[in-house]
């Protein structure tokens, strides 16, 4: 699929995000606001500006204010796209994942294969848990739901339900928007990895 609507130039994007200073303590420090002006996302959202900074500002949000590890916050979106099959969703946070919250190769791939049993116990309910939330359109078991809950409170229970239900939101209006990865694919099993 060709890209539907054109990337906007970087310089026409806010030279700062207002999110970043406020949760720099919790973010890696490659995440800058030039960082995300290279993403593909934001240069196609920047066609609305304003919708551009609110998708940086609820990303970080999402990533900093579930009760989550940066390792967990990498297992949902990770766990998200593999469920959707997104290529592109997984293309860059598999990297994430492997770079940035230093997660175990073996581990994405895991997920990858949808071995959960490969995983630490904690980690395989909460991937089951979005396996489940995305496969039902949030429609999680009671049991998959206490299963959750055995590990996590409720107010993280909330935060990655809608970790997940965001990183849905940002594969439908990718997949609308005709997004592509910029370089070749990662794989599945990392077999491009390091690309």
């Amino acid at each position: 699929m060709m890209p539907r609507v054109p990337r906007v130039d970087p310089a026409s994007l806010p030279d700062e995000y207002e999110i970043l200073e406020e949760e720099s303590d919790a973010l890696d420090s490659t995440i800058t606001a030039e960082w995300w002006n290279s993403q593909s996302t934001v240069q196609t959202f920047g066609n609305n500006v304003d919708l551009a900074e609110t998708h940086v500002h609820a990303n970080v949000s999402m990533w900093t204010q579930t009760n989550l590890t940066p390792q967990e916050v990498e297992y949902v979106i990770l766990a998200v796209g593999r469920e959707l099959d997104s290529a592109y969703e997984w293309h860059d946070h598999a990297i994430a994942a492997v770079e940035r919250a230093g997660i175990d190769e073996e581990n994405v791939i895991a997920i990858a294969e949808k071995d959960t049993d490969a995983l630490p116990e904690k980690i395989s309910v909460l991937v089951e848990y979005i396996y489940e939330f995305v496969a039902l359109s949030g429609g999680v078991s009671d049991e998959t739901h206490e299963a959750l809950t055995g590990h996590y409170d409720d107010s993280t229970v909330v935060g990655i339900a809608m970790l997940a239900a965001y990183y849905v939101f940002i594969y439908y209006v990718a997949s609308a928007l005709g997004l592509e990865l910029d370089e070749d694919f990662v794989g599945w099993n990392l077999e491009n990895y390091p690309v």
